[in-house]
């Protein structure tokens, strides 16, 4: 498996669950005011910007960035010292959010 198909399938992985997310409830759903729960202000801002439909737009971002290293010679490898082809920096990036899965392969660490 290359780190480009690691990727999209972790990022189509990853926009299934928001959408599944999305179908079960309604945007007024995801933050109720008259819960009585103990969340500081700056918890409830996070969780106000971190919904399902902020996934969504994640993973559109990062299938793009993807999508710009997804042909045969990919303009952005860099090379070992036996000259082995290696992915780029940015992609080893994106694959590290992924690094506990099972499918990710070390030599991608970034």
């Amino acid at each position: 498996m290359t780190i480009v198909e690691f990727l999209q399938a972790r990022i189509s992985e990853d926009e299934a669950q928001a959408n599944v997310l999305i179908a079960m409830a309604a945007p007024d759903d995801w933050w109720n005011p008259t819960q009585t729960l103990n969340f500081w202000p700056e918890e409830i801002a996070f969780w106000d910007v971190h919904t399902p439909a902020r996934v969504l737009a994640e993973c559109a971002a990062k299938r793009a960035i993807v999508q710009l290293h997804d042909m045969s010679i990919d303009p952005c490898d860099e090379f070992d010292a036996s000259f082995k082809s290696v992915p780029c920096e940015t992609l080893r990036i994106l694959a590290a959010v992924y690094s506990d899965h099972p499918d990710y392969q070390e030599e991608w660490a970034a």
